[in-house]
């Protein structure tokens, strides 16, 4: 097994190979180190996420080691990929558990993956922290959970979307959606919820990862009559669709559930496509704690960030995840870890509106609530606060 410090945003744009990484400052401290392992896409749908995020993850953990470690012992990051693949990502669980007896894991991105991992995680009463997955069959509604997450569920993203949608006088809306959880779950909740704000689906599009031309698809959803179009799919999906309504002449009303995403697929198609397009995502990216966090990913990594919450989902959920260890008071002990989650009440997050604090509650396996989810639109190739 290598190790390795700050290599591992370098490795991690090698998206082809398997990854097996370990971030290590063992030689710097006495004390035994604290094993977390770190599961990701390097490779698969959400690897451009992945790219962002990781350098994320990274650097809180140095900068933990650099300050003495967590009672003096230094965390050891062991990462791998999951390759969007669930069962990828429970053998990389299984390993972290057996191999390297983790107590805790940080994992991302798809919620396909993180379905999995949370079955695992409740088998096995080893906490997980998650960063990227909105599916709400992922949530927790009564009781302590062994899965966290700190990207805003479906059902939050929705209503708020939806209610954009009412204020500027939509009545019918196309969809066109991942046939990943997040896609089909998206789908489902917004046909729940749309008749209550006066809103009818009257045509949806499902799309298999990594499809080129949808310009069928497109055709599809201009031929329903709608105006306005809700979509949840990643980057390069999202930029297909782009292409293909351009071709069309076709430029409705859109909005997207995933900023994230969305900014992402602003790199693989001409921003002006997108330009007029409307996100959401619970994050304020004017607070002064998040130019802060920007301004230091952006100077570790020495290369441009976007400016979405992709670096503060991932900063929120290392972070938590050191600060359970360190109010743990065992970081052997994988429930006394989880129950840690429960007892960071003056936490300050990087999601979510100004002023926001704490972790998680009991009954509540994410962080954010309704109001904490903002509208952004597209201009000029950036993500602007809508008006």
């Amino acid at each position: 097994m290598k190790q390795h410090g700050s290599k591992m945003y370098a490795i991690a744009t090698m998206v082809a190979v398997a990854l097996v990484l370990v971030f290590s400052f063992q030689a710097a401290f006495a004390a035994e180190p604290i094993n977390i392992g770190f599961t990701t896409d390097f490779s698969g749908t959400a690897a451009t996420l992945t790219m962002q995020e990781a350098p994320v993850v990274e650097m809180v953990v140095k900068e933990i080691n650099a300050a003495g470690g967590i009672k003096g012992r230094p965390i050891n990051l062991i990462v791998q990929d999951n390759a969007s693949d669930p069962a990828k990502a429970l053998g990389n669980a299984k390993m972290f558990k057996e191999q390297y007896k983790c107590k805790v894991i940080i994992a991302g991105v798809t919620s396909s993956v993180c379905l999995a991992l949370k079955n695992w995680a409740d088998q096995n009463h080893i906490p997980i922290i998650a960063i990227d997955p909105a599916s709400d069959k992922l949530l927790v509604k009564s009781g302590k959970a062994w899965f966290f997450r700190t990207e805003d569920p479906i059902f939050l993203s929705v209503e708020a979307a939806l209610a954009r949608l009412k204020k500027l006088g939509h009545t019918t809306i196309a969809f066109e959606g991942s046939t990943l959880a997040w896609g089909t779950d998206t789908l489902k909740m917004i046909k729940e919820k749309a008749p209550t704000f006066g809103i009818k689906v009257v045509s949806e599009v499902l799309i298999e990862p990594k499809a080129k031309d949808l310009t069928i698809q497109a055709k599809k959803l201009k031929d329903s009559g709608a105006k306005a179009v809700f979509i949840a799919d990643y980057e390069s999906e999202t930029a297909a669709l782009a292409r293909a309504m351009n071709s069309l002449g076709w430029k409705p009303y859109v909005i997207h559930v995933s900023a994230a995403n969305l900014n992402s697929a602003m790199s693989l198609a001409p921003a002006k496509m997108l330009s007029g397009w409307e996100t959401l995502q619970a994050a304020d990216t004017s607070k002064p704690f998040v130019r802060k966090i920007f301004g230091k990913i952006k100077a570790y990594t020495g290369k441009p960030v976007d400016e979405d919450k992709k670096v503060l989902r991932a900063y929120d959920a290392i972070s938590l995840l050191v600060e359970a260890l360190k109010a743990s008071g065992n970081p052997e002990d994988s429930t006394a870890i989880r129950d840690a989650f429960y007892k960071l009440p003056k936490y300050e997050r990087a999601t979510g509106k100004t002023g926001g604090k704490g972790g998680f509650v009991i009954g509540k396996n994410h962080l954010v609530d309704l109001d904490d989810e903002i509208i952004y639109t597209v201009k000029s190739g950036k993500l602007m606060p809508a008006k």
